[in-house]
């Protein structure tokens, strides 16, 4: 397993960077943080998009603000090796030892009261797919530590009536879980799909009075346009 060596230079580096980039790719980022306890605890979070991993780096640096750990795929770790500085450590589904070994580092963080990242669907996946791919490692780890905040995070990627795209993030806690891991899983996945399912429709209805803005992008060349219309 791939442990994180964690670098707050590089972070607020980083920090900064995706700060410009965000700005430069997205004409908005919503925020709706629906969560009643604020503290550390086991985050999930549905997996759709490239950007995702990084998300979940800025939305716990500037919303979170826990002492964070993100499970990552050994494949992506060996390609983006930065992740490693920002808290991320490996799991290999090919290996049972290492997704045990995996399992454990992660359970070991939960105990010491950080917050540990979870994208229980492995890889991307369409984000109107139903029904998720959900594997059984949050159970576990529910199991294990049971006393766990757990909270499901939804990114909504979209169009609306710009030129670029809007995301739309939601945070809210699950109720608490009973029943084998099994049980635990299959509850997890339907919660997942109901919050992103609800914010579809939100978006589609143009009801966005749970959302806040969080990060507004810079000037499009559409709304420069719109500018230009308006002078004539």
């Amino acid at each position: 397993m791939i442990e994180p060596k964690k670098s707050p230079a590089f972070q607020r580096i980083l920090s900064g960077y995706l700060t410009f980039q965000l700005k430069k790719h997205f004409h908005r980022i919503w925020l709706d943080d629906d969560r009643q306890r604020k503290g550390q605890g086991l985050m999930l979070v549905n997996h759709s998009s490239w950007w995702d991993g990084l998300l979940v780096f800025y939305l716990n640096r500037h919303v979170v603000k826990g002492d964070s750990y993100a499970m990552m795929s050994r494949k992506g770790m060996e390609e983006y090796g930065f992740f490693r500085k920002i808290g991320a450590f490996s799991v290999d589904r090919d290996s049972s030892r290492e997704v045990v070994a995996s399992l454990r580092y992660a359970e070991e963080r939960l105990k010491e009261d950080k917050t540990v990242w979870i994208f229980p669907q492995g890889d991307e996946e369409h984000v109107e797919k139903r029904p998720l791919t959900f594997f059984n490692g949050p159970g576990y780890l529910i199991g294990k530590v049971p006393e766990v905040s757990v909270v499901l995070v939804t990114f909504y990627y979209t169009f609306r009536h710009h030129q670029r795209p809007e995301l739309f993030i939601r945070l809210n806690d699950a109720p608490p879980l009973h029943g084998g891991r099994k049980e635990r899983t299959d509850h997890l996945r339907a919660l997942m799909e109901t919050q992103l399912d609800r914010m579809k429709s939100e978006v589609m209805e143009e009801d966005l009075s749970s959302f806040t803005p969080w990060v507004g992008g810079f000037s499009s060349s559409s709304e420069k346009l719109q500018f230009l219309k308006r002078k004539g």
